[in-house]
């Protein structure tokens, strides 16, 4: 079989993790997670030391794809992809990108919701680091969620990636 990988690309609290946690559970798949790292750094230090966080992360990862197992990497894969894809292909993984094309405005929104105060400082960065993804990448995304798809963005995702694994 085939093995897989789902990613994602989009800004910090733009929905990964909720589609993550939707798909492992409908597609049986384990998921890989750059939070829990992270908070796994800030318990044990005390603070988030960002060279311990690559450390870790990478080895981690390498230990997943050493495995040969199909996967969701619940990360945003925006500022790291050219690193990311060729990791993948190293290891023959397919892989499928959901891209979360949201506005500011509705980022603002979710950030107040969610109380992501430091990141709604860095918003107009992360817009940034997104749309040069975009820009550079955008053949290699599978699906793309807008706006206008928010609400109904888990049912869209598992449609779009059982859709893209029947079609390996």
């Amino acid at each position: 079989m085939q093995k897989i990988c789902i990613t994602f690309a989009g800004c910090v609290g733009s929905s990964k993790t909720p589609i993550s946690n939707y798909l492992s559970t409908k597609l049986n798949l384990p998921i890989f997670n750059n939070d829990a790292i992270l908070s796994e750094i800030i318990e044990n230090k005390g603070f988030w030391d960002i060279e311990e966080h690559k450390k870790i992360r990478d080895r981690r990862l390498k230990e997943v794809l050493d495995s040969w197992i199909s996967f969701i990497a619940d990360i945003s894969i925006d500022r790291e992809w050219a690193s990311f894809k060729e990791q993948l292909s190293k290891y023959t993984y397919k892989y499928f990108i959901i891209s979360l094309d949201l506005s500011k405005e509705l980022l603002i929104k979710l950030y107040q919701a969610k109380g992501y105060d430091e990141s709604l400082k860095r918003l107009d960065t992360l817009l940034q680091d997104h749309e040069k993804f975009l820009k550079k990448f955008s053949d290699d995304v599978g699906f793309s969620i807008s706006d206008d798809q928010f609400l109904n963005r888990l049912e869209l995702s598992l449609k779009n990636v059982d859709d893209w694994i029947k079609g390996l």
